[in-house]
């Protein structure tokens, strides 16, 4: 199976442990994407760390790799509009102390069996999830929400036959611990990706 691009600046936190790996991530620095054959990667997972102006200097790589039935999977806050919609992160109002995480409608397969406690919490602290919402551009269906009804993940599948999920900034691979249900965030995120890059391409994963 096509491993999964996990990009990042290549900041201390932000790599990928063993077992991540073991998933099906493969780390690729963000400042190498231009020199980077995305087409041997299912889909790319963009972190919350990352060179806004670089990418948006570099955003038709991204754009070509949804044209091509890719998945972009982007954890950024951004503030740039690299990401097709243009959607930008915006703060929440409500504190992180009272802020509930929501799995929106019947749930997705990425947190499936997922305790809603270890969504909202890590080490007993809540709000490491995410701090903003994003105004969901038409078409994209919410995958998470906060009580308000903000916007906080949603998945859009491009007409140019991609598909983009975004959150703003809950990116699993930070919130997720190996003590609890939220370990199992990771793997589902790759495997829904292979399995959308599968159903983009019109086939079954490979």
């Amino acid at each position: 199976m096509k491993p999964v691009a996990h990009v990042s600046n290549g900041i201390q936190f932000t790599g990928l442990s063993k077992e991540m790996r073991q998933t099906g991530l493969s780390s690729v620095m963000l400042y190498d994407l231009p020199y980077t054959d995305l087409s041997a990667y299912a889909g790319v997972v963009l972190t919350n760390y990352i060179d806004e102006e670089y990418l948006y200097e570099h955003r038709s790589i991204i754009h070509h790799f949804l044209q091509s039935g890719g998945v972009v999977c982007s954890f950024a806050e951004p503030y740039l509009p690299w990401l097709p919609g243009g959607v930008l992160w915006q703060r929440s109002p409500i504190p992180l102390k009272d802020r509930e995480i929501i799995v929106a409608g019947d749930g997705h397969p990425i947190f499936q069996d997922i305790d809603p406690y270890d969504l909202n919490y890590k080490e007993g602290v809540r709000g490491f999830f995410s701090r903003g919402y994003f105004e969901m551009p038409d078409g994209a269906e919410p995958i998470i929400v906060d009580q308000s009804g903000s916007v906080i993940m949603y998945s859009q599948r491009l007409a140019t036959g991609g598909t983009v999920l975004a959150g703003a900034g809950g990116d699993p691979a930070m919130f997720s611990s190996p003590g609890n249900t939220s370990r199992a965030a990771v793997p589902q995120l790759v495997n829904w990706i292979r399995a959308e890059r599968a159903r983009n391409e019109g086939r079954h994963p490979q």
